[in-house]
């Protein structure tokens, strides 16, 4: 979530939580193991994934609470989008934030509709290499793969997730939900980041070092990424391909 102000966070969260869990609050009791009703809450949740999904960047700009729009740091963003635009990269439109915290998202459902949400507090400890792997990093996310690989797994923990807890396959489903969530999430950065080394070619390790050490936050430790070491071989993969396409 975009950090904002506590009463836009707040807002927020009241909404999201009385539209997911607000129904089965009303309902009378003799519902709650009614066979088609769960049926029915499971796709009400899954209808609600995907408006979010769809939503997202406008959800984002109204937790947003000041944009740069002009100024140097901007003008080093839009710099980056032409040479990486160059490199023949579709790019989403990209939101940069004010704000100290350092944090960068991909938002949107279809990859035409997404959105980067970028703070300055990331940008400006960036070099121009940095700025352009993140770009690069954070693009890769607008395609239609690594779309489905953010919303299917969310999809399917909402749908097929039993709502009893005190079943005894409950625990197992969510077990193998995690594990299969986390394995496709590794995948798909990695290949984010393969991307990016493409995009970058030599300079690319160095560019991801830098991304790495200024996008130190909370938020970012609460996103269990793949080991560095494993991004590292993966950016420089790339910038091995791009190396051998060069002509000589």
């Amino acid at each position: 979530m975009i950090p904002s102000s506590p009463r836009r966070t707040w807002i927020f969260l009241l909404v999201s939580c009385a539209l997911f869990f607000g129904p089965d609050l009303v309902i009378p009791e003799s519902w709650a193991h009614n066979l088609l009703y769960e049926r029915m809450s499971a796709a009400y949740q899954g209808i609600l994934v995907v408006i979010g999904f769809w939503f997202g960047p406008s959800i984002c700009r109204a937790l947003v609470i000041r944009t740069l729009s002009i100024g140097p740091l901007r003008a080093s963003i839009d710099q980056a989008l032409v040479e990486l635009k160059g490199l023949g990269m579709a790019l989403p439109p990209v939101t940069l934030a004010e704000h100290a915290i350092p944090f960068v998202f991909t938002v949107g459902l279809l990859p035409r509709r997404c959105e980067v949400f970028l703070s300055s507090g990331l940008a400006q400890q960036l070099s121009e290499n940095g700025v352009r792997f993140l770009l690069a990093h954070a693009a890769t996310h607008a395609t239609w793969p690594q779309r489905m690989v953010d919303m299917l797994p969310i999809l399917a923990f909402t749908i097929l997730t039993p709502n009893d807890m005190h079943l005894s396959s409950t625990w197992p489903i969510l077990g193998a939900s995690l594990a299969a969530w986390l394995g496709m999430h590794w995948l798909f950065e990695l290949d984010a980041d393969r991307r990016a080394g493409k995009a970058l070619g030599g300079e690319a390790a160095g560019a991801l070092r830098e991304v790495n050490a200024a996008n130190r936050s909370p938020l970012e430790r609460l996103v269990p990424h793949p080991p560095f070491s494993w991004r590292l071989r993966a950016a420089g993969a790339g910038r091995d391909r791009l190396d051998v396409t060069k002509p000589s």
